[in-house]
């Protein structure tokens, strides 16, 4: 659809920070429907838009050419299908949940509060704290740097049952998480990590960097961290050629 309005010479999404959300939207589903002047485009903003009516005025002047108004139609058909199907995901997943919660359901009174209260962007379409919350009786989001959907990833990927790995450590040797210990005549050659397709080690290398950009205890030991790393890596010598 951005590349549709671009072809268009409308440049909304300079003024808005996402076309998908409330007054793209609307801007975007009167354009299709044949509305044309830039002032009325630009009455449909959202109360929340930061951008004022004249600015976004100003970004829907462009040409609506016949076979660009047709792209914009088929990407806005395209968009809409694929949220009827992410809604089919999204049902198909609570089903899922469902059936874990059989003969083992906690009850969710004893649910804490949730840290964040905004909805996460692309999150589904049903409450996947307390759904997890049935099934597990913890609360994975309480942990920094772990959403609804990350947990519900994690959960997706390692399963429910964590008996499998003895400590911590095997699992997060399993992950190839663990610096590795290559030595030699009793020098330490490297430690770096093993290289992993698990996409649960993914999710978790995800977490820690959304936890680098928070301020608590952990963002501040990840930040420790990564300067340290920063300045050991600009005092490293360079190759030899």
């Amino acid at each position: 659809m951005q590349k549709a309005l671009m072809e268009m010479n409308v440049q909304l999404h300079h003024v808005i920070s996402d076309i998908t959300g409330a007054t793209g939207m609307r801007i975007i589903r009167a354009i299709v429907a044949g509305e044309r002047s830039p002032g009325t485009l630009a009455e449909m903003r959202d109360v929340r838009c930061h951008a004022s009516v004249e600015k976004i005025c100003a970004a829907l002047s462009g040409n609506w050419r016949d076979e660009h108004i047709f792209a914009l139609c088929q990407s806005l058909a395209l968009y809409d299908f694929y949220q009827i199907k992410i809604l089919e995901c999204d049902s198909k997943l609570e089903a899922a949940l469902k059936a874990l919660e059989i003969g083992k359901g906690h009850h969710v009174r004893h649910l804490p509060k949730a840290r964040h209260k905004t909805k996460q962007p692309n999150s589904p379409d049903f409450e996947v704290r307390s759904a997890l919350y049935r099934v597990l009786g913890v609360d994975l989001t309480q942990i920094h740097g772990i959403g609804p959907s990350l947990a519900l990833k994690l959960v997706g990927e390692c399963g429910t049952d964590l008996a499998a790995w003895p400590s911590s450590k095997h699992f997060t040797s399993w992950l190839c998480l663990a610096p590795g210990n290559k030595i030699s005549g009793g020098k330490l050659l490297s430690s770096k990590t093993r290289r992993s397709s698990s996409r649960a080690a993914a999710l978790l290398r995800l977490a820690a960097t959304t936890i680098g950009r928070s301020d608590t205890a952990l963002g501040a030991f990840y930040r420790r961290l990564s300067a340290r790393a920063e300045r050991r890596r600009r005092l490293r010598p360079p190759p030899a050629r």
